[in-house]
């Protein structure tokens, strides 16, 4: 995602960029959802505020788990999460690049340089763990809004929106009226991933149902 505190999305070439830079066909929808101003917008942004408490929690598990991890690792984190073997294939390699710098982001070496053969020490910080779950949550409130924008663009135009259930902690129904009073029905389940390079992010397959 983009810097923190930027509002962005993608743009014409796939690359994430500030609001400003973005051309209008992919810029306004985004505005139009971020000021409430369409019936699915209006119906599914009150769920917004779930999503960052939801990021927020999940960021805790993760730091929770890096700390059992470096605690049973005796805080060595060449033990707990030591740079992958050039050697691996693709899939492995990059699982344990994510885990690497995971680690690196949520930890501070007890002491400036390591021999090569010597433990790695390290700890979990405050100040480290303040920064991954204020990351985590101002992408949850980005890619809420990129949801949101991209929701607009796939189901179009429409008279009327209304949402049952909470897609952020199970699934949701979005019942759409459409113009000429067709009744079309989308079904979303949000889902919290970790990227390649060990970053928190939601998904929001969204299907239509009958």
């Amino acid at each position: 995602m983009g810097g923190s505190g930027t509002l962005g999305g993608r743009d014409d070439r796939g690359t994430y960029a500030p609001l400003c830079l973005l051309t209008p066909c992919v810029r306004d929808p985004i505005v139009r959802v971020m000021r409430n101003e369409t019936p699915i917008a209006a119906a599914v942004l009150p769920l917004k505020s779930e999503a960052i408490s939801r990021a927020e929690q999940e960021a805790q598990k993760v730091v929770e788990s890096v700390r059992e991890q470096l605690e049973a690792a005796g805080h060595d984190v060449r033990v707990a999460a030591p740079y992958p073997n050039g050697g691996l294939s693709r899939g492995p390699f990059m699982l344990a690049l994510g885990k690497y710098l995971l680690f690196s982001a949520l930890t501070v070496w007890r002491k400036t340089t390591y021999g090569m053969n010597e433990p790695m020490l390290a700890d979990v910080t405050d100040e480290r763990v303040e920064r991954f779950i204020k990351e985590a949550k101002e992408n949850a409130a980005k890619e809420y809004d990129l949801f949101v924008a991209k929701l607009e663009e796939k189901i179009g135009t429409c008279a009327s929106a209304e949402l049952t259930g909470n897609h952020v902690w199970s699934h949701s129904i979005l019942t759409i009226k459409k113009e000429d009073e067709t009744i079309e029905r989308w079904k979303t389940q949000m889902i919290v991933n970790c990227s390649k390079l060990g970053k928190l992010f939601n998904q929001f397959p969204t299907r239509k149902v009958k």
